[in-house]
């Protein structure tokens, strides 16, 4: 009986010597800090720190000489400004005991911590869709521990509330769900002020990140975006299954036909090569990070379309649209146009404009130009040259413009003049030729004539009785 009484006094001493430690949590190659307890006088206390049951203090301050860190060089420690350790990164040794002793002439405080471990056992790469299970666990203290998960803050993405709860589970990730979860810990409530901890994990979702449509202009070079969720390595990608990938293009004149552009290939280098038979401006090149955009496509009226990026995996593809517009300016007549003339502008896409879509039109002479694709000049004057810029707007903010650059000239007229001149030659001489030959017709009929009378007169008959001496 005697016996039994002094095993549980053993043991109560052994719980009570346990609770004394002030718990500290923190998680390997985070930041743990150690507050140092108020006593003495600031100016004039001196601290030292201590590992464990180590004689020689780990760090120390001395009012005189300020601090000092110990030969124990395998933590990386330091002394705030109210001389409380603050340990980073935290390693796996770190997790022990730790002695804060302070003195000031003869009085001397001494207190123990305990650093505790939180761990989050690290997630694989995720394929979009699939679920996501994340577990806080932590190191039993005498402490009551809450957690508190806290979701990535993506920006393009809705705010997630965070869950109180140890374990989570997310059905048919995205990459919203993708970035740093924080694992909150916070412990000590009844202290004056709660005491907390944090710890992170990065979870990656492999997906394509969607584009908004392109507009660009001619004579100019575009890069097609297409690009991984979260920054993944290509070894990760390939542990995923991933087996290959490929750029098609549907034009705009048609958009039921696919023709392809690059294929992926796979391997120790990973790179687009342009796929053959491709009646393309697209280039191929390693890649060397989560982008797989197209690059520098020389702009054309023939780039109009969608273009499709695909990711193949074993489980399944991964796949990204990309719509590209090309603004083109252009004049019924051409650029070069006469004084005079009447010339319509046209601002296009190549099809009719969405209704959230608008165009403005600017030039070095004009004051009001109507908001609308189309401009008719009935009479083109000479301050109507110059460059001509139409900005495409979306919600007031311009997308991209194009510029035409007319050139007017003064009409010609002494060309018309010299046409008008030759026009009068030409004409004076067909008439001449005319009068020449009816001229001639008329005296071939009068000889004509007159010969016909001679004949009739030398057959006339004789009158009797008439002899010719």
């Amino acid at each position: 009986m005697m016996f039994s009484w002094i095993l549980i006094s053993l043991l109560v001493g052994f719980l009570k010597a346990q609770e004394s430690h002030t718990v500290v949590y923190a998680q390997i190659g985070g930041t743990a800090t150690l507050p140092r307890q108020a006593w003495g006088s600031k100016d004039n206390v001196y601290v030292n720190w201590y590992r464990g049951s180590d004689n020689n203090p780990t760090i120390s301050r001395n009012p005189q000489s300020g601090n000092t860190k110990g030969k124990d060089a395998t933590t990386r420690a330091s002394l705030l400004s109210d001389f409380s350790l603050q340990i980073s990164p935290v390693q796996d040794f770190d997790f022990e005991v730790w002695r804060c002793e302070q003195h000031e002439l003869n009085s001397k405080s001494s207190k123990t911590y305990r650093l505790y471990r939180v761990t989050i056992p690290k997630v694989p790469a995720l394929m979009v869709g699939e679920s996501l299970s994340l577990e806080c666990k932590l190191e039993p203290s005498s402490a009551q521990p809450t957690v508190t998960w806290i979701p990535p803050g993506n920006s393009d993405c809705q705010q997630m509330p965070p869950i109180i709860r140890k374990t989570i589970s997310v059905t048919d990730v995205s990459r919203c769900h993708s970035g740093v979860w924080t694992c909150k810990v916070e412990y000590d409530k009844n202290m004056r002020k709660m005491r907390e901890a944090v710890a992170t994990t990065i979870v990656s979702v492999i997906e394509l990140s969607p584009s908004p449509p392109i507009y660009t202009s001619l004579f100019s070079k575009v890069n097609i975006p297409c690009s991984l969720s979260s920054n993944i390595p290509w070894s990760v990608l390939n542990e995923t299954g991933l087996q290959g990938g490929s750029w098609s293009f549907s034009p705009l004149s048609n958009q039921n036909e696919q023709q392809p552009l690059l294929r992926l290939t796979v391997g120790p280098v990973v790179r687009w090569d342009v796929t053959p038979g491709t009646n393309s401006s697209v280039m191929g090149r390693e890649l060397k990070d989560q982008d797989l955009s197209i690059r520098e496509l020389p702009v054309s009226e023939k780039i109009r379309g969608k273009y499709n990026c695909n990711l193949k995996f074993n489980s399944k593809t991964l796949s990204s649209e990309v719509k590209v517009e090309v603004l083109q300016v252009s004049s019924s007549l051409g650029p070069r146009l006469y004084e005079g003339q009447m010339v319509n502008l046209t601002c296009t896409l190549g099809h009719p404009l969405d209704p959230d879509l608008t165009v403005k039109w600017t030039c070095r002479s004009c004051s009001t130009l109507p908001s609308s694709p189309f401009v008719s000049i009935p009479e083109v004057k000479m301050e109507h040259g110059g460059q001509w810029k139409c900005e495409l707007l979306k919600n007031g903010k311009t997308l991209t413009y194009a510029v035409l650059s007319l050139k007017i000239e003064k009409a010609p007229v002494d060309i018309w003049l010299c046409v008008a001149i030759s026009s009068g030659v030409v004409l004076f001489i067909l008439l001449l030729v005319i009068a020449i030959i009816g001229i001639r017709r008329h005296k071939q009929m009068m000889m004509y004539r007159r010969r016909k009378t001679r004949f009739c007169c030398c057959k006339t008959p004789q009158p009797k009785g008439f002899y010719k001496t």
